[in-house]
């Protein structure tokens, strides 16, 4: 019967602390809180498997867009992890993945404004670079364009030069051919 009672106490408590782990319902001093109450169970596979929680809600937060929320939850849980490096050593426990996830958060742009920021110029010079592609793109056409017409010219000018001097051919051989028919006429 006191096993049973026992058992059922670790158990509320150990609800408490899973609680205690869901970012949703916990503020990042209630979760450093459970951490700390994790740890001094002394078990580490139940530190361990706290540690994994805290690392997937992170993760989770992450993906999201508050920055502050999820930098505020790093910046506890690192202080924790850091405070109590030591302890859990001593347990054996990798916290890389842990400190992996704070390296994410630490990359993060730190002001929304600043990133929004960045985003509108970066899109601005993508217009830009657009735009002048564009540009670039029509003055090529025209060019193009141009010289097809000026090619075009050139070959009509040439084209009625020809015709010109085939005329200028023919009428020299009529008027040549006229000149004969009336000396012709002549010399009867």
């Amino acid at each position: 019967m006191v096993a049973l009672a026992a058992a059922m106490v670790f158990g509320a408590c150990t609800n408490k602390i899973e609680e205690g782990l869901d970012f949703s319902k916990a503020s990042a001093d209630e979760v450093v809180s459970a951490l700390a109450e994790k740890l001094q169970t002394g078990d580490a596979t139940v530190i361990s498997k706290a540690l994994e929680t805290v690392q997937t809600q992170l993760s989770k937060l992450l993906k999201g867009t508050d920055v502050a929320k999820v930098t505020e939850y790093a910046t506890k849980i690192k202080a924790f992890v850091e405070e109590n490096a030591e302890a859990l050593k001593s347990f054996n426990i990798d916290v890389a993945p842990l400190t992996k996830v704070f390296d994410e958060v630490a990359a993060l742009p730190v002001d929304a404004a600043a990133a929004a920021e960045d985003a509108a110029e970066d899109a601005v010079e993508g217009a830009v670079d657009a735009a002048e592609d564009a540009v670039e793109g029509a003055v090529d056409a025209v060019e193009g364009a141009v010289n097809d017409a000026v090619d075009a010219a050139k070959g009509a000018v040439d084209d009625a030069v020809d015709a010109g001097k085939a005329a200028v051919e023919e009428g020299k051989a009529k008027t040549n051919e006229a000149i004969q028919n009336a000396a012709d006429k002549i010399k009867l």
